[in-house]
């Protein structure tokens, strides 16, 4: 695994995956695989499905808004200026069920999330506004569970609906 090199990163490169922003802030090439940030910004009504990962550990903090989380058998509200953490292979599913968008800090340990970001989702030109909530489509679905699989991420239960 490459060392990491001290980095200042001012670009931003931004993706919309399942109706999320995620903006990658560092990736995991330039952390040497440590970890990625990414800034997450999911609209009301938004569902990040229920899903799990076999290779990192997730932790997020709110910034805004308020998401509904289940981590495993725990479910509970989280409000700005909270956080949690989710291990790696334990089911976990963000929802937003305000009114406002609400916007996070992920990180992801270690590294590597953000290529599977960068791969399944659509990038998104700086500025765009973020699209209402919407089901994915049975397309969508498929190129991202084909592509999940190969990143070890399983997908149990798609969003918005979790259906």
């Amino acid at each position: 695994m490459p060392q990491p090199l001290p980095v200042h990163r001012q670009d931003r490169r931004s993706y919309l995956f399942l109706g999320v922003r995620m903006t990658i802030l560092l990736s995991s090439e330039e952390t040497g695989g440590q970890l990625s940030l990414i800034e997450g910004v999911m609209p009301p009504g938004g569902d990040g499905g229920l899903h799990v990962h076999a290779n990192e550990d997730e932790t997020l903090h709110l910034l805004e808004g308020e998401l509904e989380v289940t981590i495993g058998d725990r479910v509970f509200t989280l409000a700005a200026g909270e956080s949690y953490f989710a291990p790696r292979t334990v089911p976990h599913q963000l929802r937003n069920p305000g009114r406002v968008p609400a916007r996070g800090l992920l990180a992801t340990t270690p590294g590597g999330f953000d290529r599977f970001i960068s791969r399944a989702a659509v990038p998104l030109a700086d500025g765009a506004a973020l699209p209402p909530a919407a089901a994915p489509t049975e397309e969508e679905i498929g190129r991202i569970l084909a592509i999940a699989d190969r990143f070890g991420i399983a997908i149990i239960a798609p969003g918005p609906d979790g259906e």
